[in-house]
């Protein structure tokens, strides 16, 4: 047991034990395995003369050093996976949700070897059954660590009770693999292989989701004979839906507003709807057709109901009034009125004598069916009755109200009933002094006896609750037997690893659950009786706590409490006496006026005993002594006190400067203190004795920060008089003056060998000085705002800065770079960009963060964080090794792509960046701004260099020429302008447009630059002579995108007329119009070989246009939104796209290598079918399918997937091939008999 609890503590530790294990050894060893047919890998692994021919195995596949001890290793790993929880339990579950939580974040994609094992326990399912749950769990985790596993082989694995949801299979092969309680959805199997699956119980939330109304749905009915769920919504119509395969049967149209209520006739042939065109309309439910329409209502009808014979239908309306109507009829039978506001809710007894009826007035009526007089009213409710409805045996009525309550009415005395609990704190009182009565220690042994059952029925009869004691018995019984055994009674609820359980309990629970706040309260009680409860009472008090329950005055005597946290409780006036408190947390407990007559509270917590109390005003710095033991403090009140760490008291205060003392540091040695204030002068103290050793004067202002060289010998100081000050230890005189910084001086700190001085400052920079010679070595730009402290790491790699600007910021002492993060978009997508050599796409969004994606895998390298507003723009150096971006809060960002850290923040503009564009060298960055100017910047140096202006208005777009030497922008002041880079000068202005200009684009050989207006004109100029080349007339709408081919010779505009056209670029005519989009075109862009282009729509569509034929090639129209931007990488066989629902696609596009290594195992496939040619060309099918798929919300993906002689049946007994079909995938087993045929 011990050895089985010691590994379910350390899962991370077992999966890190084979560091030496690779990618090839594991597959190695599986080949192994399959080749000698073993089902039981430890029996094969425990047998001696298998290590030598395992070692063999090993060498062979030239792992010279591999061999000698791996045989062990994995021997053990295996072992002590195999009683773990993990080989056990589902880790998906939501038990184990902390456990996999903290697993995955101890681990990344840097943890090779552990990625390797966990694939190795995935593949070990297909041939050992004695791990499938390891190798599931695994799975699992792999999914959610976003590990690459496209195009992997998966053939034969058997994997249940896991959740494998948004997992990312394209083209895996899945042949013969069993999957059982598996949840898929949201999973990518594009292009995948499933022959001869076995997939069981299957979860697919997809399958749980009818698609069709177009705007919220506000009313559903199932139909009595439970094959039809009819459902009515803001777009006007009905639909009837088949309950087994979750298809639309009909859509019902005919209501010209909302359909407010649906509702079938118990027959289940006739549907009955109201709605906001004050009309009800009955329909057919067998045909569809609408059999009357009845009018009546002078307002919205909220309600329908039929009564139980069918013959009578009951409305209610925003008029206030019910009616009744003769279905066969369709005539009005009676207006039934006494409610003052609207008619919410109606509802038939289930003899059909009676109609109840809920409204906006608060109140439930009562209406005899027959006369149509009002029976009764029934007032309880605060708020409008929002619906009504009969029990079945018809004694009961139920209500809900926006008073969030339900309340429970008896049909026969029209009295509440009351709430739908029984158990309130008048019984949990009487229960538990029956107990203490009884000297009870053991309550669930009280309660399994007999005879005890009646007693407890007679005291709580005695108690006046004249209608308790019958099933309460019972019931508190199986509460307390639940209890008993779970986690709520065994593990410290208030421990981050129950953070969760406790969280998602508390988020359900309300003050309004009485209730549950009584049942709590009644097992804090009960742990002063019975010492099996003491862990459940113990979580009890503190989520009682954490609810902020009012607990003041309250009993708690003789209760005993352990292993928790009582943070800020109020126990104002509460009686603990004789409690017994063991490893609690009491911080902030308010125990004023509290008994607490023998008590036993040990290992108690308290924060407050961890306070030193002594400054009479702000404390400004801290500092511990390099020993230990010493804590220096510094403060507004003008003191310095020394603390001793082991006991909290002070020893000494250290009295002489004048002012506020901003900085206090000891000296290596921890023997001098020293210490900078608001007086300008700098103070060093002997710690032992507590007197001033000596003054040094020097400093015109303020000294904010102080601090040693690591040999004692030098100390450093930095003032608000701009300056920092160098001083021998020894002597107490200034050895050097340090200038450059031109604000405040916040903070110093020496490099671990003493060579480097780094000072934060208020001039937003950090600079490197050289101590021995008092030169600035470097200057780090990145903050925007000033620098509040700097810190070296222990090994002198590492700069540390952190600022007023809200970031912290890394900085490599070596290369004087500044480092990352990474994470994933939650805002709107405005700009993607592909890097040169096509591997990564970087993306800039309205969450104000900038992500690079590694093309290949789909998985987010990096997140680039430093804008605080929108990014508009985002732009790769030529070299691919940079990537610029612009942004809503007025700056440009340089990152280096390789370690995502931010290189530079690049500060001028005043206003939004719109657009960033590197030269062809990518020394220099040009970006473009709402503040009417373009500015060039150094990318080496991030200093701005020239600062272009002449535009009057928002600068919409620049463009570099090939050879870097002109820069081209398009303004909303109507013109184009022509910038030298080298001089900043403008070297020509471009008049000619008539309103502004949204696009620029040179031609590949910089001697034609193309722009695009308001003024639904594309102008051709030649840059020599600024001379307008061609007027391009055509396009009747705005002309949003230009693009030239890679040749030069065309040129491809996108406009609102919802046309693309393509022009002779040297006669200015128009060679083609492509016509298919059905709305703006905001995008164009070439591939690289210039035989395609992409075009991305308002119209939600992506299409691929033959540029030769002028023909559509494809059209992607997956969409849910408008596209904003679609790019080709440079070797043409990836497409991103962006659009304004947050979603980033990857899109493989060469059609030679779209199903990669799978064409073969397809074609062998058939072979055995003794296919004819044109069965290949069925699997050829298209190559345009999503690679990734970047969403907040879950895509099923199942694109030319190939399924052949599989079960795939979901938890509700359905075939999951349905669904399969309607993805696009392809049924093998039908596609060859429709061939045949």
């Amino acid at each position: 047991m011990n050895v089985k609890k010691k590994y379910n503590e350390d899962l991370y530790a077992v999966l890190d034990l084979p560091k030496e294990f690779d990618e090839s050894f594991f597959q190695t060893f599986i080949q192994i395995l399959k080749r000698e047919k073993i089902q039981d890998c430890l029996e094969f692994l425990s047998q001696e003369n298998n290590e030598w021919r395992f070692k063999q195995d090993i060498q062979q596949e030239q792992m010279v050093n591999a061999g000698n001890n791996q045989f062990k290793q994995i021997t053990n790993v295996l072992k002590n996976i195999k009683d773990h929880d993990f080989n056990i339990q589902n880790y998906s579950s939501e038990k184990y949700q902390y456990a996999r939580k903290n697993l995955m974040k101890k681990m990344t994609q840097d943890n090779k070897h552990m990625i390797e094992l966990l694939k190795f326990f995935v593949s070990l399912t297909a041939i050992d059954e004695r791990f499938i749950q390891c190798g599931s769990n695994s799975l699992n985790v792999l999914v959610g660590l976003k590990v690459d596993m496209r195009e992997h082989n998966f053939e034969n694995i058997r994997i249940r009770d896991t959740s494998l949801i948004g997992a990312n299979f394209l083209r895996c092969n899945f042949n013969g693999s069993n999957f059982d309680n598996v949840d898929i959805s949201g999973m990518n199997l594009n292009q995948a292989q499933l022959f001869k699956c076995k997939w069981k119980n299957i979860k697919i939330h997809e399958l749980n989701q009818l698609d069709g109304h177009t705007c919220c749905v506000q009313s559903i009915s199932f139909s009595p004979n439970g094959t039809i769920l009819a459902s009515g919504g803001r777009d006007n119509s009905i639909r009837l839906w088949n309950i087994e395969t979750g298809q639309e049967n009909a859509k019902l149209d005919g209501h010209t507003s909302n359909v407010y209520s649906v509702c079938f006739s118990p027959d289940s042939t006739t549907l009955a709807s109201g709605s906001a065109d004050n009309t009800i309309r009955l329909w057919d439910t067998m045909t569809g057709l609408q059999n009357a329409k009845l009018d009546g209502h002078t307002s919205d009808v909220y309600s329908v109901c039929f009564s139980p014979d069918s013959t009578t239908l009951a409305s209610g309306s925003a008029d206030n009034t019910i009616r009744l109507w003769d279905v066969n009829t369709g005539q009005q039978k009676a207006t039934l009125c006494g409610h003052n506001d609207y008619v919410l809710s109606v509802c038939f007894s289930a003899d059909g004598t009676t109609l109840a009826s809920g409204s906006d007035d608060n109140s439930i009526r009562l209406w005899d069916v027959k006369t149509g007089l009002q029976k009764a009213k029934l007032d309880g409710h605060s708020h409008c009755i929002n619906s009504v409805c009969f029990s079945p045996d018809g004694t009961t009525l139920a209500s809900c109200s926006y008073d969030s309550t339900i309340r429970l009415w008896d049909f026969i005395t029209e009295k509440q009933k009351g709430q739908l609990h029984e158990f309130d704190e008048s019984f949990f009182q009487t229960f538990i002094q029956i107990l203490k009565r009884e000297k009870i220690q053991d309550c669930l042994e009280f309660l399994s006896q007999e005879n005890n059952e009646w007693r407890f029925k007679q005291d709580i009869q005695q108690e006046q609750m004249v209608n308790a004691g019958n099933n309460q018995f019972k019931q508190i019984t199986n509460v307390l037997k639940n209890i008993k055994d779970h986690d709520f009674n065994i593990q410290n609820y208030s421990s981050e690893k129950y953070q969760y359980a406790r969280k998602n309990l508390m988020k359900k629970m309300t003050q309004d659950n009485k209730h549950m706040i009584e049942l709590l309260k009644f097992f804090v009680s009960l742990t002063a009786i019975d010492e099996r409860f003491i862990q459940c009472g113990s979580n009890s008090l503190n989520v009682l706590v954490g609810l902020k329950v009012d607990m003041r005055e309250h009993n708690f005597e003789n209760i005993r409490i352990r292993d928790t946290s009582l943070i800020g409780a109020n126990f104002l006036r509460c009686n603990f006496n004789g409690s017994n408190f063991d490893n609690v947390d009491i911080s902030g407990m308010n125990l004023n006026q509290a008994q607490l007559f023998k008590c036993k509270w040990k290992n108690i917590k308290i924060h407050e005993l961890n306070q030193l109390d002594g400054h009479t005003c702000c404390v400004q710095s801290i500092s511990f002594s390099p020993n230990g033991t010493i804590l220096a403090s510094g403060g507004r009140d003008n003191s310095i006190r020394l603390w001793n760490i082991e006991t909290g008291q002070e020893n000494a205060k250290l009295d002489g400067h004048t002012s506020n003392v901003y900085s206090v540091c000891f000296s290596p040695d921890s023997t001098t203190l020293a210490s900078g204030s608001a007086d300008n002068t700098i103070r060093l103290w002997d710690t032992m004795t507590g007197l001033q050793n000596a003054k040094l004067d020097g400093h015109t202002s303020d000294v904010y920060s102080v601090c040693f060289s690591p040999d004692s010998t030098t100390l450093a100081s930095g003032s608000a008089d701009n300056t920092i000050r160098l001083w021998d230890v020894n002597t107490g005189q200034q050895k050097a003056t340090l200038c450059g910084h031109n604000d405040y001086v916040l903070s110093v700190c020496f490099s671990a060998d003493g060579t480097t001085l780094a000072s934060g400052s208020d001039d937003n920079s950090i600079r490197l000085w050289d101590v021995k010679t008092g030169l600035q070595k470097a200057k780090l730009d990145g903050h925007s705002h000033c620098i509040n402290s700097v810190c070296f790491s222990p090994d002198g790699t590492t700069l540390a800065s952190c600022s007023y600007d809200s970031t912290i910021r890394l900085w490599d002492f070596i290369t004087e770079k500044q480092k990352g993060q990474l994470h994933g978009h939650t805002g709107n997508i405005y700009s993607i960009f592909f890097s040169p050599d096509g591997t990564a796409l970087a993306s800039g969004s309205a969450d104000n963060s900038i992500r690079v994606f590694d093309v290949k895998t789909g998985l987010q390298v990096a997140k680039l964080d430093g804008h605080t507003r929108d990014v508009y723009s985002v732009c790769f150096s030529p070299d691919g090794t940079i990537l610029a971006s612009g942004s809503l809060d007025n700056s440009v960002c340089l990152w280096d792509v390789r370690t995502a850290q931010q290189k530079a923040q690049l500060y001028g503009h005043t206003n939004s960046i719109m657009s960033v564009c590197f030269s062809p060298d990518g020394a220099t960055l040009a970006s473009c701004s709402y503040d009417n100017s373009i500015r060039l910047w150094d990318t080496k140096a991030g200093q701005q260099k020239v600062k272009l202006e002449g535009h009057s208005n928002w600068v919409y777009s620049v463009c570099f020429s090939p050879n870097g030497t002109l820069l081209a922008s398009g303004s909303l002041d109507d013109s184009v302008r022509l910038w030298n880079v080298e001089t900043g000068q403008q070297k020509m202005k471009l008049d000619g447009h008539s309103d502004g200009i949204l696009s620029v684009c040179f031609s590949p050989d910089g001697a034609t630059l193309a722009s695009s207006s308001f003024d639904k004109s594309t102008r051709l100029w030649d840059i020599k002579t600024g001379q307008q080349k061609a007027k391009l007339h055509g396009h009747t709408g705005r002309i949003y995108t230009v693009c030239f081919s890679p040749d030069g010779t065309t040129l491809a505009s996108g406009s609102a007329d919802n046309s693309i056209r393509l022009w002779d670029v040297k006669t200015g005519q128009q060679k083609e119009k492509l016509d298919a989009h059905t709305s703006i075109v905001y995008s164009v862009c070439f591939s690289p070989d210039g035989s395609t282009l992409a075009s991305g729509s308002y119209d939600k569509s992506i299409r691929f246009w033959d540029v030769k034929k002028a023909q559509s090639k494809t059209n992607l129209d997956r969409y849910t939104s408008l596209i904003n931007q679609v790019c080709f990488s440079t070797d043409r066989t990836i497409l991103a796209t962006c659009n304004v629902d947050n979603l980033i696609q990857l899109w493989d596009f060469n059609t030679e290598e779209q199903i990669s290594t799978s064409d073969i195992r397809y074609k062998d496939f058939l072979t055995q079918f003794k296919t004819q040619p044109q069965m290949i060309q069925l699997l050829q099918v298209n190559s345009l399918v999503t690679s990734l798929v970047i969403a907040q919300h879950l895509h099923f993906e199942a694109y030319g997937a190939l399924i052949f002689k599989g079960e795939f049946i979901i938890q509700s007994n359905l075939d999951l091939k349905m669904l399969l079909k309607q993805r696009g995938s392809f049924i093998l087993e039908d596609q060859i008999l429709l061939r045949y045929n």
